[in-house]
């Protein structure tokens, strides 16, 4: 009589953005069984799933408790989702919810990912069990989540991640965003402003140690030490070959005007990544030394 094997499979929603088609390759270099979906970027291998009008099972056929789905799509900007926070709310919050619940229901594992926002920065250095107080809109929208992940008591894993560096030129990141400023007039740096980097392919290393790993039901993940902005610019300016253009003054966290209160430090402890899952990160200056690379070889892009 032949044995009917139900394979692994990793699904993960929302593989056409920066982080989902990073770990989409990712997932294939290590032999998983990978399905991944998109919605309004179009990638070959990828399969067109609307989150907040489809069922996922209308799109994938028989998740079970064999599957992780990888909850990836969302809207991440900050201060957009600040101004756009019925359209936000929508995809976010509600979508989310009802994917969740149906998820839930084939007992397949949810991995969310989740946010630093989460927290008010208020002390830093936050693990595992730290108490979430987020002060932005799309904070608020990822405990939610959180949340209504632990309430519905399904087999799932919230992981927050440092300040995600990818490496493109296109991409938005913390370190992007600080060469830009520096190169225009007037730029004012946080001196007391703390953050974690972590290189995306830290991330994909780390979400796919996770697959592995059904007992873990919240992680971190991020580089150590912690970055300071000034630091970060400081840095920025030393590889530069362009740092003869940059400069900066510096200011508190609390006079850099925002559309909405933001954390001002919100560093992770990612010992627990480090002993349970064996991951070691690379390191924030490695990383920031590489994306000034890019930036500088796309630098007349970037005016």
């Amino acid at each position: 009589m032949e044995i009917k094997v139900e394979h692994k499979r990793m699904i993960i929603v929302g593989a056409s953005g920066v982080m989902g088609n990073a770990l989409y390759a990712a997932a294939r270099v290590s032999k998983k069984e990978v399905i991944g979906t998109y919605y309004s970027h179009q990638c070959n291998g990828l399969l067109r799933y609307d989150m907040c009008k489809e069922r996922l099972g209308n799109v994938i056929g028989g998740i079970g408790p064999q599957d992780t789905v990888y909850l990836l799509s969302a809207y991440t900007n900050v201060a957009w989702v600040h101004a756009h926070q019925d359209i936000a709310s929508e995809l976010n919050l509600h979508a989310t919810k009802r994917l969740i619940d149906e998820i839930a229901q084939t007992g397949a594992r949810i991995i969310f990912m989740s946010s630093v926002e989460v927290f008010d920065g208020q002390q830093g250095n936050y693990n595992e069990n730290s108490l979430p107080n987020p002060l932005t809109s799309y904070g608020r929208m990822k405990f939610e989540i959180e949340k209504y992940l632990l309430k519905k008591k399904c087999k799932s894993c919230i992981v927050r991640i440092g300040w995600k560096v990818a490496w493109d030129a296109d991409s938005p990141c913390v370190i992007k965003f600080t060469y830009q400023a520096l190169m225009g007039p007037g730029a004012k740096i946080a001196r007391d402003n703390i953050f974690s980097l972590i290189d995306d392919r830290d991330i994909c290393e780390g979400l796919l140690r996770i697959f592995d790993r059904p007992e873990v039901a919240i992680c971190h993940l991020a580089s150590t030490p912690p970055v300071v902005r000034t630091d970060l610019a400081s840095m920025v300016m030393k590889f530069s070959k362009y740092k003869d253009r940059m400069s900066f003054e510096t200011a508190l966290f609390a006079d850099i005007p925002y559309s909405e209160k933001r954390s001002r430090d919100t560093h992770l402890d990612n010992s627990f990544a480090v002993s349970t899952l064996g991951m070691n990160f690379r390191s924030p200056e490695d990383i920031i030394r590489q994306k000034v690379e890019l930036l500088d070889q796309n630098f007349k892009k970037l005016l």
